[in-house]
């Protein structure tokens, strides 16, 4: 008798497809600077996919969002959602791409009027992590603060501020006795 091998074939679905293969909808916020007070959840939001408002806005957030490419209407109602829970008036500049079975889309979430305190303009590009803008530039933010008399580095550590600290005095070389005279 001899025997013979059965195999089955196995196709592996990664688990976030086999899942969203309805009306799945990711999406990723980043905040630009402080986070603003939530609106109601049926806010109005402005939408400027190619275009952007015709008045001065400042931007909040960025947001990226996929979704399955037949409902791409789910991931704008999405982005209008997530735009009124950061706070924004508007979205604008659109950016879609098509990843696999995913169509995704990268948009700018702003408030009416010019940024409230930056007088040098945003930064540009955006601060990476561990920064804030502050007049234009990007500036390290240790966390915890540091102390009266520590400024952050751009490592986010926190060091003396040899700027503004206390002239270091050092003691007078010390003197050799006066050899006695003959």
């Amino acid at each position: 008798m001899t025997r013979g091998w059965v195999g089955a074939a196995v196709v592996a679905v990664p688990l976030s497809l086999s899942l969203c293969l309805g009306s799945c909808v990711t999406t990723q916020v980043t905040p630009l600077g402080e986070r603003r007070p939530r609106r109601p959840e049926d806010c109005v939001i402005e939408m400027y996919p190619t275009t952007v408002p015709p008045y001065p806005f400042t931007p909040i957030a960025k947001a990226r969002t996929g979704c399955d490419p037949v409902r791409r209407n789910t991931c704008v109602e999405q982005l209008r959602a997530e735009a009124c829970r950061a706070g924004a008036d508007a979205v604008v500049g659109f950016k879609e791409e098509m990843v696999e079975w995913t169509t995704y889309i990268d948009a700018t979430f702003v408030v009416k009027g010019p940024a409230p305190s930056d007088a040098a303009g945003p930064c540009d590009p955006i601060c990476s992590p561990g920064f804030a803008c502050q007049g234009g530039q990007c500036v390290p933010q240790c966390n915890p603060a540091c102390q009266t008399g520590e400024i952050c580095n751009r490592r986010r550590m926190c060091e003396p501020n040899l700027g503004t600290a206390p002239a270091a005095t050092s003691p007078a070389p010390p003197t050799s006795p006066t050899p006695p005279s003959r």
